[in-house]
């Protein structure tokens, strides 16, 4: 009786071995630890390109305005420091018609005793040397009436002082376009002056150009 219970004893435990051995290969890794872990997918972040729809034109060289051209600067560029009421836009009969191109068109006066002229200045600075523009007064009631452009300099003296100029200027009629040169060499401000014969008229300035020094 005694060596049979101890035989059963023996199987009981040869057998419990066996189940324990199971189980631990049944969970061993397949392979290294290190390498079976979770595997996140890395790349690299998509390039982005910017808007090239755009231009930066600090970083192009090219002028802001697009004041410049090889022959000098357009007037009408200029910010203009006085008489900005007595300017006007171009009448709707002379639009797309040759010769009008950049237009500063200038009310005539009233030609009354407190509004015998009107004038319109811009600052040049001492920058520019000459001015060149075409004059083409415009009439709707009367194409026999005439115009008178003139150009008014004024430079600042050494004492403070303003040296106002008369540098000239030219008449004419309707349909009789002529082109006015002026020595602006110096000039802190430049004046453009108009009177007329009929103040129902207007003054067309066109291809006004700075010659810078």
């Amino acid at each position: 009786m005694t060596i049979a219970l101890t035989l059963l004893g023996i199987l009981i435990a040869a057998a419990s071995l066996g189940r324990d051995y199971l189980n631990l290969t049944k969970h061993e890794p397949d392979s290294d630890p290190s390498t079976s872990a979770s595997r996140t997918t890395v790349t690299a972040p998509a390039q982005t390109t910017g808007d090239r729809g755009s231009v930066d034109r600090e970083n192009t060289g090219e002028p802001a305005g697009g004041q410049g051209t090889p022959n000098g600067v357009h007037l009408d560029t200029l910010e203009v420091q006085g008489g900005k009421d007595n300017l006007v836009d171009l009448p709707r009969a002379l639009r797309g018609q040759p010769g009008y191109q950049r237009p500063i068109t200038i009310t005539c006066p009233r030609n009354t005793s407190a509004d015998k002229y009107r004038e319109v200045t811009y600052p040049l600075l001492g920058r520019y040397v000459d001015l060149t523009t075409v004059v083409r007064p415009y009439f709707p009631d009367d194409s026999q009436a005439k115009a008178y452009v003139s150009v008014i300099t004024s430079t600042k003296q050494e004492d403070d002082t303003v040296n106002r100029l008369d540098r000239g200027g030219k008449a004419t009629r309707q349909g009789a376009p002529v082109q006015l040169s002026v020595d602006v060499e110096k000039t802190d401000e430049l004046a453009i002056r108009v009177q007329c014969e009929s103040p129902t008229g207007l003054v067309v300035l066109t291809e006004t150009l700075l010659t810078p020094r």
